[in-house]
């Protein structure tokens, strides 16, 4: 199985081109903005890369969110225009179980990541350490809620944590956790589009809150 995996969803562009668990070509840039111009390109290079065209892919694994509202809808618009081309399987990863999926934990731990969401406030998200199976769902809530939370849910075993959204929930252990999977890893992202069922339908978008824009009020 070739797997094409996107994330646009944080402060990275990426892509990744895995055939059988194996990586052809990986592709990621740290930015801020300006992921729908530099995904098709970033996409076309790791094609060029591995030496693939798009029809030979079966497989797309995009992160659905939470993230950057724009970033979350660039990711999807770009997997379901592909999808819609051709006859490719879509499979919907947050980027939360993304980032917890590359976080490597010692048995009777679990994993919590957490996620700078910008406004005071953090997401954030409980997983078993052994297998990537959340133990309760997906939250946004400031910092110190976040810390409380992630806290009771572990219910005394070891916590384990990762993510953008760490220094501001616990700032006693900005040294105790993996600082390189703040962002989600793409090769991580295809091996858990592979590892599972296709979404029955297009993977839809988790915002966990209303978009900072609003419409503009009517002159009269």
């Amino acid at each position: 199985m070739i797997v094409l995996s996107i994330d646009t969803c944080l402060q990275a562009c990426s892509a990744a081109i895995v055939r059988d668990g194996a990586p052809l070509a990986v592709r990621s840039e740290g930015r801020e903005k300006g992921h729908a111009e530099r995904l098709a390109p970033l996409v076309a290079e790791a094609l060029d890369v591995a030496g693939i065209s798009p029809a030979d892919i079966n497989r797309i694994g995009v992160t659905t969110g939470p993230g950057s509202f724009t970033g979350v809808r660039v990711g999807l618009a770009f997997a379901r225009g592909l999808a819609v081309a051709r006859p490719v399987e879509l499979v919907g990863i947050t980027t939360l179980e993304a980032i917890a999926a590359a976080v490597s934990v010692h048995d009777g731990a679990v994993r919590g990541v957490l996620i700078d969401g910008r406004r005071g406030q953090v997401y954030g998200q409980l997983f078993d350490g052994a297998a990537l199976v959340p133990l309760a769902g997906p939250f946004v809530e400031n910092p110190d809620i976040a810390a409380t939370l992630l806290l009771d849910q572990a219910a005394g075993r070891d916590l384990v944590l990762a993510g953008t959204g760490v220094p501001l929930a616990f700032p006693d252990r900005k040294d105790d956790f993996d600082w390189a999977a703040q962002q989600p890893d793409p090769v991580v992202i295809a091996s858990l589009a592979a590892s599972r069922a296709a979404d029955r339908e297009p993977p839809a978008a988790v915002y966990l809150r209303p978009p900072d824009a609003k419409p503009a009020r009517p002159m009269l």
